[in-house]
């Protein structure tokens, strides 16, 4: 026979709860608000499939009882009462309650078969009759549950919790990122410097590079400037030294703030003194004759 664990049957039964309740199913006996009732039906579950008076701790069946009488589920429910499409000694349904869609528009058997293979169905079931005038005597077991001398069905349940966990989110946070496709080399001019270009441009332009045009704009001017449309105009990526000699040949601009290399500087020569001979006399030397006519 199938059995469901206690663990499933908890979840099982909270979560038939919160959907009758969203429902608008009005409980007097609510496993997931009242404390009291959540273990009365979970120990009402191990009185009506005990083993050698005692809880299975293996879980409640999903079948049919021993016996002959025709209960099925963790919570037996009774078919000649809660099978009928009409109750007439009941003042609640199973079958075709405006609160639960899954039990609208079936039969006996259809019940049979969606409680003993379905935990929160069963659950569902299970609270909706519990929810009847009789409550708790709905079912015989009850009276076992509340004998001081058979503590050991609500004592067993006490290790659970009807405290609903929040579910586990599964989103994740997703930074967006934004990729920019180039299109092919060969349809559109590639405006963007190297870093040395740009430093060598900067450097030429002075202080006041905040004021002139960008490296990319200053060499579109003038492409433009010089008849030629940019997006007609295509870079030779394929030869490095291409995007250099396009600056040094079109960014006639720059050259007018050329600096001079020191590396090309020269000494000049350093006139050496010329002697002066007289016929007669001493010879002296241009800056001697320079000193004399100082004033």
């Amino acid at each position: 026979m199938d059995r469901v664990s206690w663990e499933e049957w908890v979840k099982a039964l909270l979560e038939a709860a919160q959907e009758l309740e969203d429902a608008g199913f009005s409980m007097k006996i609510n496993p997931l608000k009242d404390e009291t009732a959540f273990y009365n039906l979970l120990a009402l579950s191990g009185a009506e499939w005990r083993k050698d008076n005692q809880v299975n701790e293996e879980g409640p069946g999903m079948g049919k009882a021993l016996g002959n009488e025709e209960s099925y589920s963790p919570l037996q429910i009774y078919m000649d009462t809660w099978g009928k499409e009409i109750p007439e000694d009941t003042d609640v349904t199973v079958i075709n309650s405006p609160f639960a869609p899954e039990f609208q528009n079936i039969d006996k058997d259809d019940l049979i078969e969606l409680i003993t293979t379905d935990p929160k169905l069963a659950a569902k079931a299970g609270i909706i009759v519990a929810n009847s005038n009789k409550g708790y005597e709905n079912w015989s077991t009850w009276e076992m549950v509340q004998d001081p001398n058979t503590p050991q069905y609500l004592d067993y349940v006490q290790q659970f919790t009807n405290v609903v966990e929040p579910p586990v989110s599964t989103t994740t946070t997703t930074i967006p990122t934004t990729t920019t496709t180039l299109p092919p080399n060969n349809e559109e001019r590639i405006l963007e410097a190297t870093p040395e270009e740009k430093r060598e441009y900067e450097s030429q332009v002075g202080p006041n590079v905040e004021e002139q045009d960008s490296f990319e704009a200053a060499i579109a001017k003038t492409d433009i400037a010089r008849g030629n449309s940019p997006d007609k105009v295509i870079i030779k990526k394929t030869d490095p030294n291409y995007r250099k000699g396009q600056f040094l040949k079109y960014f006639d601009r720059v050259t007018s703030f050329k600096k001079p290399d020191p590396s090309t500087f020269t000494q000049p020569a350093i006139a050496e003194q010329e002697e002066i001979k007289f016929p007669f006399g001493t010879p002296v030397t241009t800056q001697e004759v320079l000193d004399l006519l100082e004033p």
